[in-house]
């Protein structure tokens, strides 16, 4: 939580106040310009391939906002969101190998209106509707960063 408040300050002093919306909106248009980079575990370069947790990390640091590598430690630092106070930006958690376990093994960024976006094995990045009864099944969690 303290390195989100000393990234929240950092940001703010080096383009003027950003409010936490104003953060929101950076992260949100930031998964944007990774769409259709392909897949590939472990990588975290564009330009070869980015895995979930890799795309995740690169659109919080492109915004100002340092997250761990990996989605189980982005998941152990996260903040819970109750379900009706999910906004754009938050992270959402999924157990792809076991599915209706709490074994986070994928993550994405919500992006509003029912879509994230996510690093996915089969087609890269790109736009899905959470509501697919797919993402359902596997769906952990949604969660804040810490100081949104």
């Amino acid at each position: 939580m303290r390195l989100a408040l000393l990234a929240l300050l950092a940001l703010a002093s080096s383009a003027g106040a950003v409010s936490i919306q104003q953060a929101r909106d950076r992260i949100v248009a930031g998964t944007m310009k990774y769409l259709n980079v392909p897949y590939l575990w472990g990588s975290e370069h564009p330009k070869t391939g980015l895995d979930c947790s890799a795309f995740v990390r690169r659109v919080y640091a492109d915004a100002g906002f340092p997250l761990p590598r990996v989605s189980r430690d982005q998941f152990k630092t996260a903040v819970p969101v109750k379900p009706r106070d999910v906004m754009p930006g938050d992270l959402v958690f999924f157990s792809m190998k076991h599915p209706g376990t709490a074994d986070v093994d994928h993550v994405g960024i919500y992006v509003g209106k029912g879509w994230f976006v996510h690093a996915g094995v089969s087609n890269g990045v790109r736009v899905e509707p959470i509501s697919k009864a797919y993402w359902g099944d596997r769906l952990i969690r949604v969660l804040k960063y810490p100081g949104f």
